[in-house]
């Protein structure tokens, strides 16, 4: 069973199945190796610590419950079921991340969608 992922405003945005991240109907998108986040077409998107994910400027994007030493998360809407999880592909071999950013406390000005497709 996996884990909300709650954006900014508290919705939830996709679940965390251990190191797969889905989107809201269970279909995997990205996962999380070594604290960075990638597509399943080895692109770096950027990272996941302390259960926050966060733009290449460090600015959070979205939280998981208990995430720490980000900015204030918002009151999380109630979540729904989660689907039922089909197997995801085995991740490609991931690139060398950059050197990540230091963590701010500010949410990031790009939205979930635009965090997970890559787009800056």
């Amino acid at each position: 069973m996996g884990k909300p992922i709650y954006d900014g405003n508290g919705d939830v945005v996709g679940w965390l199945d251990g190191k797969v991240i889905r989107d809201l109907d269970g279909q995997h998108l990205a996962f999380v190796d070594r604290g960075s986040v990638f597509s399943y077409s080895a692109t770096y998107l950027g990272t996941f610590q302390d259960g926050y994910f966060r733009d290449e400027y460090g600015d959070a994007v979205a939280f998981v419950e208990g995430a720490k030493g980000g900015p204030l998360p918002p009151l999380p809407s109630l979540p729904p079921l989660p689907p039922l999880f089909p197997l995801a592909p085995l991740p490609p071999l991931p690139p060398l991340p950059p050197l990540p950013p230091l963590p701010s406390l500010s949410w990031s000005s790009i939205n979930w969608e635009r965090f997970i497709e890559g787009e800056d």
